[in-house]
């Protein structure tokens, strides 16, 4: 997965098999490099600045996005974690949490019926049954995960997260 940026504790990642456009604005994940299953297993501190970089990180990519010409209108966070508990799927489940930027005039890049354009909930057919649904689908480009990084870096110095970057 393209790295957006790294702390001491949590990754910020593009999807390299993104559930959703890039061109309809993206999808990111954020997780904690120590895994845990879900969030009720998290210190309580650490899932505390795990929000506040979800929360700087869904500023940045929305910043950096409409500067990029996609109309966001918001994120959709999802902390999900199903697929695991599927058969075919060799991996353990582990809290993380996506975000879903959602822009006017989305569109499924190979016109998939299935897809629900904004306002509508996202629709998420398991992949390793429907891979075809997901294939068009472009991830962030590495200029969106630099850009990304550069603006998530620029909030964390700013008045308005005076001190979050330490506790990251």
């Amino acid at each position: 997965m393209p790295l957006i940026i790294e702390t001491s504790k949590f990754l910020v990642v593009g999807h390299d098999s993104p559930h959703h456009d890039r061109n309809n604005g993206g999808h990111a994940k954020i997780f904690p490099k120590v895994s845990y299953t879900d969030r009720t297993q998290m210190p309580l501190d650490l899932y505390v600045d795990m929000m506040k970089l979800v929360k700087v990180a869904g500023e940045a990519i929305t910043n950096v996005m409409k500067n990029k010409g996609i109309d966001v209108i918001r994120i959709n966070y999802q902390d999900n974690g199903n697929w695991p508990y599927f058969p075919s799927v060799k991996s353990e489940p582990h809290m993380h949490v996506h975000l879903y930027v959602r822009s006017g005039n989305e569109k499924h890049p190979a016109g998939d019926l299935r897809f629900q354009a904004f306002p509508n909930a996202l629709v998420f057919p398991f992949v390793g049954d429907f891979p075809e649904y997901y294939e068009s689908f472009q991830p962030y480009s590495q200029d969106d995960c630099r850009d990304i990084k550069i603006e998530i870096e620029k909030l964390l110095d700013s008045e308005k997260y005076r001190g979050v970057k330490e506790s990251l």
